[in-house]
């Protein structure tokens, strides 16, 4: 039987918003980190068996080396493992961030840099999750296209970078996430990124969301969500603020 889970899901960070090095804007510096800082410290009281990172760690792929090799040890010091995707600030361009850093050195990170998608496994908590990397935030990119079947017996889940567009409409937005991908995925839960607010775009079979930033928007607070998965029982989602 699979054991009872506890997920957190996160995104939207974009550490170094508008700060690319140097003694220029220090102060935009110090507050990502120490937003991010917070929203590590309230992620850890929730006693979570893993972190789920959905993408725009970094605010653009020219941040600082310091402040990449900053957050790389604030990832690496958390006590459960951290599963990550790229998203349409820090992607995969030739020369972008986790081109020039291996975050898959740090012993409890999993990045997914495989373009065409690729599963991460937790074997301890027969735990796995698909994801993609994203090269080139464009509308030729489908963030969720071509999930592979489910494995059996195990949690099953998905990470996507990317705009919600509903079935019933035509969009020419880059990297767009379908309902109908959502809702044919048979994932137990899919984290989503890119969108700095909260939002359920949950199916009747497949409970997704939008963690929301750290970061408050407008006058709401910062969020990221908790995920409780436990067998014969519903996926629970519950919304926790950062103040």
């Amino acid at each position: 039987m699979r054991p009872k889970i506890r997920l957190a899901h996160a995104s939207d960070i974009h550490l170094d918003t508008d700060y690319y090095g140097g003694e220029h804007r220090l102060d935009r510096r110090d507050r990502c980190r120490r937003v991010f800082r917070l929203l590590l410290d309230e992620v850890i009281a929730q006693t979570p068996d893993a972190l789920l990172i959905a993408g725009d760690l970094f605010d653009s792929n020219r941040a600082s080396d310091d402040t990449i090799l900053w957050a790389m040890e604030a990832l690496g010091g958390l006590p459960f493992p951290v599963l990550m995707i790229p998203g349409n600030h820090d992607c995969l361009e030739g020369n972008g961030i986790y081109r020039r850093h291996d975050f898959n050195r740090i012993a409890n990170v999993q990045m997914i840099m495989t373009a065409e998608g690729e599963t991460v496994e937790l074997p301890e908590l027969k735990l796995s999750a698909w994801g993609k990397g994203m090269v080139v935030h464009s509308p030729a990119f489908s963030p969720l296209a071509d999930m592979p079947p489910v494995r059996e017996g195990w949690w099953n889940l998905a990470l996507g970078h990317g705009i919600y567009v509903d079935g019933a409409h035509h969009s020419y937005r880059s990297s767009q996430i379908r309902s109908e991908q959502i809702g044919t995925s048979g994932r137990d839960y899919i984290a989503l990124g890119h969108h700095h607010g909260l939002q359920d775009v949950s199916d009747a079979e497949t409970a997704a969301c939008y963690s929301g930033s750290p970061e408050p928007v407008a006058d709401d607070a910062g969020t990221f969500v908790t995920v409780d998965l436990e067998h014969g029982v519903d996926t629970r989602v519950l919304i926790h603020r950062i103040d």
